[in-house]
Formats: C-alpha cells, structure tokens, sequence
C-alpha cells in the first residue's frame, strides 16, 4: 500500500487515467454508476460538478479496457469514490516508478545490462530533458497515443475535451523521432 492507496486500486487510476485522459479530481469523483461498461462504446462519465468545463462528460472507452475495469468494479459500493487517491498523486506515481525501475534493472543477468539501464530515463520521475513523470503526465500519454493513432485533430480535441485544437496537438501532444521518421 503507497499513502493507503492498494497496488490494485493505484494500477486502476492509471489504467484508467490513460484510457479515459481524465484529470485526479476527475478520477477521485467516479463512482461505480459513472461506468456504463454495457454500453456500446463502454463509457465513464464526469459529473458537471467535478468536470473542468462544468458539463456532464462522457467519455468512450476501448472495450478491452471495460472487460479490465468490470471484475474490479464489482467490490465498490455504490455511490461511494472507486478511487481513494491522495490529493497530490505525484508522491504515489515516484514511488511506483521507482519501485518498477528498481525491479525492471535488477531482473536483467549480467552486471553490464544493468549498467546500460541504470544509464537510460526509462521509469525515471524526470527525464534527461527535465520532463517530470506526474499524474497528469498521464493526460499527455492518453492525448499523445490518440494523435499518434491518426485520429482527426478535431476527434482528437473531443477526446481531450479541450475548447481549442492548439491545446491539444501544440502542449499536450508529443512526438519522437520515431514519429517524425514514421511522416517521412
């Protein structure tokens, strides 16, 4: 358990934070009648007191992501947060990312593999440019994979629920050389 957050519930928020891009206030407001995993698509729904924009926001979902969440949602009471997060999640996220670096070094065989790794940014909070790995990091990961699908900029703005597309594609969307390469 980090900050009395169980391993399962903590691997839900993130699951669900980067298949629905929801912000922390938006994930601690859900409650089990926000998921209609029947649905066709599957969908979780912010209330309009908890949503950025202050509307009721539905948000589709992958299906393999619904058939995740069902067994899962199962043991939450109704009415009542599936997600018992600490205000500030950054704290949790370092923890898991330290702890998910440590093992992912350590289950190599030789001494010079793990050199290579431990050289490397993969699972740091902050990378070689400075880049902090947060909570809402999260967000930019979701945004990120639906650009990266080839989806039109204006399904791409939907699914972000931003107001405008250069919020979207110029700050929350990122590219890599491989993307660059791939344009080509």
């Amino acid at each position: 358990s980090v900050l009395g957050v169980s391993g399962i519930d903590r691997a839900m928020a993130y699951l669900v934070a980067t298949g629905t891009g929801f912000r922390l206030g938006e994930l601690k407001s859900l409650c089990p009648e926000n998921f209609d995993l029947d649905s066709d698509p599957p969908t979780v729904a912010v209330s309009a007191a908890y949503s950025k924009h202050r509307r009721r926001d539905v948000q589709p979902i992958r299906i393999d992501l619904a058939e995740i969440i069902r067994p899962w949602l199962e043991n939450k009471a109704a009415g009542e947060s599936v997600f018992q997060l600490p205000d500030k999640a950054a704290r949790m996220i370092n923890v898991d990312l330290r702890c998910a670096r440590a093992r992912w070094i350590k289950e190599v065989a030789s001494k010079a593999q793990r050199r290579l790794r431990l050289k490397t940014d993969f699972l740091k909070t902050t990378d070689h440019d400075n880049r902090v790995c947060d909570f809402h990091a999260l967000r930019h990961t979701y945004i990120t994979r639906l650009v990266r699908s080839g989806a039109s900029v204006k399904v791409c703005q939907d699914l972000a629920r931003h107001s405008t597309p250069m919020l979207t594609i110029g700050r929350y969307a990122h590219t890599r050389l491989h993307d660059l390469t791939h344009a080509l």
